[in-house]
């Protein structure tokens, strides 16, 4: 109930407006039928006795426990069934009226309506109540009590009153929490490391029939056997001593490997058709050794709001903790160099002219270029011989007939080799020699189904092995070409323009890895 409304409704009563009150009491009392103070308000609408008992009976259908609307009752009851001869023989000044104080809820005679000037609102919930109530009849809260003035009396009847139509709090137990030799799973792992000792009592028994040490010696040859072949599951396969690692490694709340700088992860692509729906993805990604044995398994869920309808998604899965001192035949790679763009750390170019730009942006390094048939690059100044070279790309703007992706063995400006691809399908790897460059094959950029269009994400990696080039994306071998051209130089990242200008790349999570 909407305390503003019921003090509406008592302002038009005061201002004799009573067919307006009963408009918006009425409601009221139809939403909350055990709202006393709705009912003696409507009730105090009434010209006619007879009405006034009948919403009386009404209110008490609803709230029987109600005293204040009893007493009312009875009192109009009885004020009827006096003869009125009686009635006639009092004078004026000895006839005194029944009438309803809403606020107190109690029943008093009084000459005049009583003056809302000495009510106060609940601070909790709105209703109006006496100054000196201690407790609000509405929401049953304790309510601050104002010092009362000289000469002001407490009226003990009225506290009584109060306190009678204030219902008990219920109070709900909680449930009691099972003792821990009564759980499910305990009695029946008791059951089963008691169930050897009881065969073993059953078959060493004379005088036990028959059918129980049948029974009791099949139950005891299940339960040797399964014994046996976990016993040798644990001392032939290096996948539960594996996994037996990473349950410690889960307690100790350690997540990766000990060893600094190197760790084994598992990429790829997730494509949703948005043909049906679904809640999760599970991921799964087993790592076995040389001999064909499972050495662990890692598990990663994705939410399907995670996964946009007719783009592919890029994941990696970390398997770093399935490495232990158990493992056999299987080498993880070592970090050379990482880099998440978080922060200016490792020296890459922040530049802006006419042709173009490079800078950081929002934990992402992008490159933006200005100019037609133009390239722009970025080095973190670092050196190396054989390399695998590894970052995320998003085309943030600019036309799809462009090109982007990593170097390596960079010596400078005009010596480097390079591996690209564009948002319309295409790739290429070649080199820069002496300021030339050349597509290898001499054939320029070919297609491939392996890239995503438009601005999805895209994983490019590109190892510089000996005189082997090999490009991959999202996860999947693309081409390999040869060169000895160049031995050894830094990384870096490209982004570049064909016959339109404006291609702005992002990239993220450049890493270099020993091959």
């Amino acid at each position: 109930m909407s305390a503003e409304e019921l003090k509406q409704a008592v302002n038009l009563i005061k201002a004799g407006k009573k067919i307006e009150a009963r408009v918006i009491l009425e409601p009221i009392i139809v939403a909350e039928p055990q709202n006393i103070q709705a009912w003696v308000w409507e009730i105090e609408t009434r010209e006619h006795e007879a009405e006034k008992i009948k919403l009386m009976e009404a209110c008490l259908l609803h709230n029987p426990d109600s005293n204040l609307i009893k007493k009312a009752l009875a009192a109009l009851k009885t004020q009827q069934e006096i003869p009125v001869s009686a009635v006639e023989t009092k004078t004026p000044e000895t006839l005194e009226a029944i009438r309803i104080d809403p606020f107190t809820e109690i029943t008093e005679y009084q000459d005049e309506f009583i003056d809302s000037s000495t009510k106060k609102a609940c601070p909790y919930c709105g209703e109006l109540v006496d100054e000196s109530a201690i407790e609000c009849q509405a929401c049953g809260r304790d309510l601050v009590v104002a010092e009362p003035e000289v000469g002001e009396e407490v009226n003990d009847k009225v506290k009584d009153e109060v306190e009678n139509e204030v219902e008990e709090e219920v109070v709900i137990e909680k449930p009691k929490k099972k003792k821990w030799y009564r759980r499910t799973w305990i009695k029946i792992l008791t059951f089963f490391l008691l169930m050897p000792v009881w065969c073993v009592i059953e078959l060493s028994d004379p005088d036990a029939r028959s059918g129980f040490k049948v029974m009791a010696g099949v139950l005891l040859v299940f339960f040797i056997t399964l014994v046996s072949l976990f016993l040798y599951w644990f001392f032939t396969t290096n996948a539960s001593r594996a996994n037996l690692y990473n349950w410690y490694q889960y307690l100790s709340g350690q997540s990766t490997s000990s060893v600094p700088g190197e760790y084994v992860q598992v990429q790829g692509t997730i494509y949703n058709p948005g043909n049906s729906s679904f809640s999760l993805v599970e991921l799964q990604a087993k790592v076995y050794d040389d001999n064909g044995d499972l050495l662990g398994t890692s598990t990663q869920y994705l939410d399907s709001k995670d996964l946009i309808p007719g783009t592919p998604t890029y994941f990696k899965m970390d398997v770093t903790s399935l490495l232990s001192p158990f493992q056999s035949g299987i080498t993880n790679q070592q970090v050379l160099f990482y880099d998440d763009f978080s922060g200016k750390f490792n020296g890459w170019l922040e530049n802006s002219g006419t042709e173009g730009e490079t800078t950081y942006y929002e934990g992402q390094y992008r490159v933006t270029v200005s100019s037609a048939n133009f390239d722009l690059w970025s080095n973190p100044q670092k050196s190396f011989t054989d390399s695998r070279v590894e970052v995320d790309t998003v085309r943030q703007d600019g036309p799809e007939g462009n090109r982007f992706g990593v170097q390596c063995r960079y010596a400078d400006a005009n010596n480097y080799y390079f591996a690209v691809i564009s948002s319309d399908g295409y790739y290429g790897i070649g080199k820069v020699v002496d300021g030339e460059q050349t597509f290898l094959p001499k054939n320029g950029m070919q297609v491939t189904d392996t890239i995503f269009a438009g601005t999805a994400v895209n994983h490019i990696r590109f190892d510089c092995v000996g005189s082997r080039l090999t490009l991959y994306v999202n996860g999947d071998y693309v081409d390999a070409v040869d060169d000895n051209d160049l031995k050894v130089g830094d990384v870096g990242l490209l982004a570049g323009t064909f016959e339109e200008k404006g291609t702005q790349i992002l990239f993220d999570n450049f890493a270099v890895f020993q091959p």
